[in-house]
């Protein structure tokens, strides 16, 4: 007999098969439960280790000994015509069957699952893990009608903390391509971040957010290998539409590469018909340095949470991403991201003069756009760029084209309806703002400025501001309660906009821009003191201005021109000469020069004009007094026809018809304005209103200003003061109990 007969005879080759199949379904069970249990690495290890050696043990075992009905004895001494191999055969086969009838049926529980477990260890998981394949053509349930997704937080899996960033990476990456095809509506980073280690059900997330599907998973990261479990889900059913594990080296070219074939699978199965230019896209790689990578991915991280610290070092790890990779083009441009971020311009965090940040980010910038420039982020940075230097055509160009690419970023909308408020698109940024809620409905930063935004415009319907300032308290109170605040501040409820904003300063005392807010809502009734306590940051000359104490008004106002020059500081001089001065006609040169700084974009500046009008109108320069009055008023009438209805609107419609001599639309306006929450208690004295003066319905309105900026300064005091205040953690000022409050003129 031949010796492969032989090993036939001996089930050999039977055994060999039980063996693997077996060994495959243990390592595969082994795999979930050692990660379940939390056992060290090394007992996978050590469990493959033991079956590799067991296999030869077996096949010796198989071919010296043999199964007889007395027992286990060795081959040699068993009569050939009494053994049983043969049916010793057909038992192994039954046996071989229904090991793959059970690893059959653990292979469908694992990735059909709703909830797999999580994987194993890439660094030593990999020779049993399951391979990698295109995902299926057909999904496994019925597809929703939406082609709208949340790419929920990635799990990190790791052993380490410090591999969050990695996961964080990936996710940020993945979720940017599936953004940029316009067939999908995506759920911006900033919302689906709400949901991280969240316990909710997979339903009630996408409820809240608003989408049909969610694609969840989970990240390892294990030495030179990396793991990447993804499911896409049904919301409405909890089926998979989806699902696959990917084992790969780590390489930046294996993570873009896997992020490609997730984005290409999630699309397949939502029928989604990706464009040519869309297949581009997510197949891109941006760098194929890993180093480079992952220090782009943990300086994303530090510069989304906009701190000035996490923004320098975040800072300091694009450049050095860039050095690694000059070619990296995510890297150079957010590295000027991050110095502008860091700029003192209003609304960022750092120090650096706004003329400094702005040219050590226009050539990082170029270089950014030369590598990339199709790239929706780069666009977006020098769109920013752009915004920064106040060259708005040009930024509402650069978001535009960037948004055509990825029209789910919630950053760069917001960025785009703050320059088209600039530019005096008023109703296009009231849209805007609206397109924001829907991509990035969990966001702090959208539900504040769109609920604020939305008041007392024709987007104020009764409940959608109310909506979005529940939404914003029950993500974060603090926040919810500033914004309700300037809520209240713009309906005129100026007594409730304290309340809140007091509320805000008890829960969160670091926050400095409720404090700016409520320092000039205490200021406007006369609480001076107070004022400055609430807002150390609030200047000399303001309070100056607040007293009006003009000879100081006017020498810092000189100083601080000096020291800063700017249309604004030029804009202040120039007003406190034209109120205060004995020698006002020094105030006309300088209207001139804010003038031709501001004529390219008259709308976001109408209130401001239309004072220059009354100023050029005073000193007897009719010219310029038309020419501002009439930009002014089309600038204010474009504010109007928007529908927009507050109280700065109010006082320079007032302004104007004080211009035009019509007397009893100025009075109307006025009234209206009080009713907003005007509070000028200066307005019966100064220089600016001296027409009315001695009106007797102008000083009617006067004493209904003062009367209710006195009743309302009366309840302010109550309420920090009074046997049951409002703040127990806050000691007001001296000045704010006594008797007499200091009053503001």
């Amino acid at each position: 007999m031949s010796f492969f007969n032989e090993l036939k005879r001996r089930n050999v080759f039977k055994v060999a098969i039980a063996y693997v199949v077996v060994t495959w379904l243990v390592l595969q069970v082994a795999d979930v439960m050692i990660d379940n249990i939390g056992a060290p690495d090394w007992l996978f290890s050590s469990i493959l280790l033991v079956l590799g050696i067991g296999f030869p043990v077996a096949l010796v075992f198989a071919w010296a000994f043999e199964l007889t009905p007395e027992g286990i004895k060795r081959e040699n001494e068993v009569d050939r015509s009494r053994s049983i191999a043969p049916k010793t055969g057909s038992k192994i086969d039954r046996a071989i069957i229904a090991v793959l009838t059970l690893a059959l049926g653990y292979f469908a529980w694992q990735h059909f699952s709703v909830r797999p477990d999580p994987a194993g260890d890439p660094a030593t998981g990999a020779a049993v893990s399951v391979p990698d394949a295109k995902a299926s053509s057909e999904p496994s349930s019925p597809l929703p009608n939406d082609k709208s997704i949340a790419v929920l937080p990635f799990e990190n899996r790791s052993q380490r903390e410090e591999d969050e960033y990695f996961s964080s990476g990936i996710h940020d990456d993945l979720l940017t391509q599936l953004a940029q095809i316009n067939s999908l509506r995506v759920i911006s980073r900033t919302s689906v971040a709400q949901f991280k280690d969240t316990t909710l059900a997979i339903r009630d997330i996408a409820k809240v957010l608003g989408v049909a599907t969610i694609l969840e998973g989970g990240v390892q990261r294990a030495g030179n290998q990396v793991r990447i479990n993804m499911q896409l889900i049904d919301a409405a059913t909890d089926a998979h539409l989806w699902a696959q594990t990917y084992d790969r080296e780590l390489t930046a070219n294996n993570i873009f590469a896997i992020q490609s074939e997730i984005a290409g699978a999630v699309t397949n199965a939502m029928r989604v018909t990706l464009t040519p230019d869309e297949q581009q896209r997510i197949s891109g790689v941006p760098t194929e340095n890993m180093a480079a990578l992952d220090l782009y991915f943990k300086g994303r991280i530090e510069m989304d949470r906009r701190t000035l610290p996490g923004l320098e070092s975040a800072r300091l790890r694009f450049e050095e991403a860039r050095r690694l990779d000059p070619g990296f083009a995510l890297a150079w441009a957010s590295e000027a991201q991050a110095i502008l971020l860091l700029s003192d311009s209003w609304g960022s965090y750092g120090e650096i003069p706004r003329e400094d940040a702005t040219a050590l980010a226009r050539p990082l910038l170029e270089e950014a756009y030369r590598l990339a420039p199709n790239d929706a982020q780069v666009l977006a940075v020098y769109g920013f760029l752009e915004q920064d230097e106040r060259n708005i055509d040009l930024a509402l160009d650069y978001y535009r084209r960037s948004l055509l690419i990825n029209p789910s970023s919630g950053e760069v909308l917001n960025w785009l309806s703050i320059a088209q408020m600039q530019r005096g698109l008023r109703r296009e940024s009231l849209a805007t703002k609206a397109r924001m809620v829907e991509a990035d409905p969990m966001s702090l930063v959208v539900l504040f400025s769109t609920s604020v935004a939305f008041v007392n415009t024709p987007y104020d319907d009764g409940t959608r501001v109310e909506k979005l300032l529940d939404r914003l308290e029950g993500l974060d109170k603090s926040y919810g309660l500033a914004a309700r605040a300037q809520v209240f501040r713009e309906r005129g409820r100026i007594v409730e906009a304290v309340r809140h904003y007091y509320g805000v300063l008890e829960l969160d005392p670091g926050r400095s821009a409720p404090r700016s807010s409520l320092g000039r809502i205490l200021r406007s009734l006369g609480l001076v003191e107070e004022a400055l306590l609430v807002d150390p940051r609030m200047d000399e000359f303001e309070a100056a201005w607040s007293r009006s104490d003009g000879e100081e008004v006017i020498r810092l106002a000189r100083a601080r021109h000096a020291d800063s020059p700017s249309s604004r500081t030029r804009y202040h001089l120039m007003f406190a000469l034209a109120i205060f001065s004995d020698a006002p006609e020094e105030a006309m040169p300088l209207a001139r020069e804010v003038f031709s700084e501001w004529q390219n974009n008259p709308v976001q500046n109408f209130q401001f004009l239309l004072e220059m009008a009354w100023v050029a109108d005073m000193l007897e320069y009719p010219a310029e007094a038309e020419q501002w009055r009439d930009i002014g008023a089309a600038a204010l009438q474009n504010t109007i026809e928007a529908g927009f209805d507050r109280s700065r609107v109010e006082t320079s419609k007032f302004l104007l018809a004080q211009l035009d001599g019509r007397k009893e639309d100025a009075f109307e306006a006025m009234a209206r304005a009080i009713d907003l929450g005007a509070r000028m208690s200066w307005i019966g004295e100064s220089r600016q209103y001296a027409t009315f003066r001695d009106d007797p319905q102008y000083q009617a309105l006067v004493n209904r200003m003062l009367d209710t900026i006195a009743s309302e300064r009366e309840q302010v005091v109550a309420m920090l003061c009074g046997p049951d205040p409002i703040v127990t953690t806050w000691q007001p000022a001296p000045e704010t109990c006594a008797d007499e409050p200091t009053k503001s003129p």
